[in-house]
């Protein structure tokens, strides 16, 4: 069908030269080029190509009517609207190829650390590999379906209850996007495991599967024989793991795409912060109170500090600047990653202040014994073992909130340094969602009462969202 229509395109640049409408015999030569290579993508972005298509037409013959240039007042709107045809299906088209190299780098290079050269799209490097697939372009049919279903999988995942994640994600590029919510779908998924399964024995064992799994995605590649891959095997995917048996130990299908999508990101992800994830995991299944405020810090730093860590690995690696998961040395960054951490141990802390109701109403508590009157067991019983937290009262639980906020803002100026040393290109997107996070805590301390989940005001928010797209265009 492609080359059918393609070939009818060429034909059509043809027969318009007789015409010596160039302009539409060019458009059409090019098109057919365009369609051979990306066809079905342009099929179902018809929508949006329209729209950009009719807009920029219009512009630009209208900008060009009253020019004083004797060449752009001589062109009709056919001919921009041939121009702006050209130029909108080429931009599509290259975002179609990109979304394939982002994909399935495989079809380019095996090689990981030849992966990590393909990120940047100002190199020589990412146009000779995407030169490279454009003359080895295989048919959609002819590409393994398995990572774009288990990516509409992780997405489905999220589910209503990440709107603010998927809200910061949409800020970033497409292919940054896509691997931030890959990674992100994992940790939900872990902890979902360890927290919410249906029994003490079952979150136990499922910690033992994700320690398990870990081992192998990270340290078990080279001591275990490659499978030999065929038609059927997904080549994006590790072929030293074993998924049938992870397939008998997850609880479904669903979780078992989410760990594999985690697969195909771990080369570049950093073994020790995943593994001090899955102590924060423990922590939490335990349920041993948190005696000291220390101890508090330090959970937040492996819970979410290391998720910060982690994000920062995705960053680097899908802007171009190298793998700092660990395995290239002089790439990483030891004082940035720090600051990552710092970014996402405040914005634990927040939560834990926001959610001490509704953390107790599931039976948790992360509030410090430190912080509560002799004794100080009667008012953990309340909120961990007799999820009664309203019997505390509101202004104990306020005051609880108030000290946990302000441990936050004494990391909040090193956080926001965090900020600062990654790439340009985030900055501002990462800003915003921090300052609206941040946003929680000025809510939280001028409630008069103690809210059971305190959310920022929607049309400050806005502001701040508005801000910093406005800026990222400045």
């Amino acid at each position: 069908m492609s080359h059918g229509i393609s070939l009818c395109l060429v034909l059509a640049a043809i027969l318009s030269q007789s015409t010596s409408n160039y302009i539409f015999s060019f458009s059409f030569a090019i098109t057919g080029a365009l369609w051979y290579l990306s066809g079905p993508y342009l099929v179902r972005r018809w929508m949006a190509i329209s729209s950009s298509l009719l807009i920029s037409s219009l512009v630009g013959y209208l900008a060009c009517y009253s020019s004083k240039s004797f060449f752009l007042s001589t062109l009709t709107f056919q001919n921009w609207l041939a121009f702006s045809f050209l130029l909108v299906v080429a931009c599509n088209a290259v975002d179609h190829l990109d979304a394939i190299l982002n994909t399935y780098p495989h079809l380019v290079t095996l090689d990981k650390s030849k992966q990590a050269k393909l990120q940047n799209a100002f190199t020589a490097t990412y146009w000779i590999a995407m030169f490279k697939l454009v003359s080895n372009m295989p048919s959609e049919t002819d590409l393994h379906s398995g990572p774009i279903d288990d990516l509409n999988t992780a997405i489905r995942a999220l589910g209503p209850a990440s709107r603010s994640w998927k809200t910061m994600a949409a800020l970033f590029p497409s292919n940054l996007r896509q691997d931030l919510c890959l990674l992100y779908a994992f940790f939900r998924t872990a902890d979902d495991l360890v927290d919410d399964a249906p029994t003490p024995k079952e979150c136990e064992d499922n910690l033992v599967t994700i320690r398990q799994f870990l081992r192998d995605v990270f340290y078990n590649a080279e001591s275990q024989e490659q499978m030999e891959i065929n038609k059927e095997t997904d080549p994006s995917l590790p072929s030293h793991i074993n998924w049938d048996h992870y397939a008998s130990l997850l609880p479904n299908k669903d979780v078992l795409a989410i760990f594999r999508n985690f697969a195909r990101i771990s080369h570049y992800l950093c073994p020790r912060a995943m593994f001090e994830l899955t102590e924060a995991w423990e922590l939490d299944l335990r349920g041993r109170p948190i005696k000291k405020q220390d101890d508090l810090l330090r959970y937040a730093a492996l819970i979410s500090g290391t998720f910060g860590e982690l994000c920062t690995c995705v960053i680097m690696y899908k802007t171009g600047r190298g793998n700092w998961g660990g395995r290239d040395k002089l790439a990483r960054k030891e004082d940035v990653l720090s600051r990552a951490r710092a970014t996402g141990q405040c914005l634990q802390l927040i939560n834990i202040a926001r959610d001490i109701i509704a953390d107790s109403f599931v039976g948790r508590c992360y509030v410090p014994l430190q912080y509560m009157p002799n004794p100080p067991q009667a008012i953990y019983h309340l909120l961990k073992v007799a999820r009664n937290p309203m019997q505390v009262g509101e202004g104990t639980l306020k005051s609880f909130a108030l000290r946990i906020l302000s441990l936050a803002d004494q990391i909040s100026e090193k956080a926001q340094k965090g900020i600062e040393g990654l790439p340009d290109e985030v900055q501002d997107s990462i800003r915003a969602a921090f300052e609206i996070y941040m946003a929680i805590g000025p809510t939280l301390r001028n409630d008069p009462g103690f809210p059971v989940r305190a959310k920022f005001n929607l049309l400050p928010g806005h502001f701040i969202l508005l801000r910093f797209i406005r800026s990222s265009f400045n």
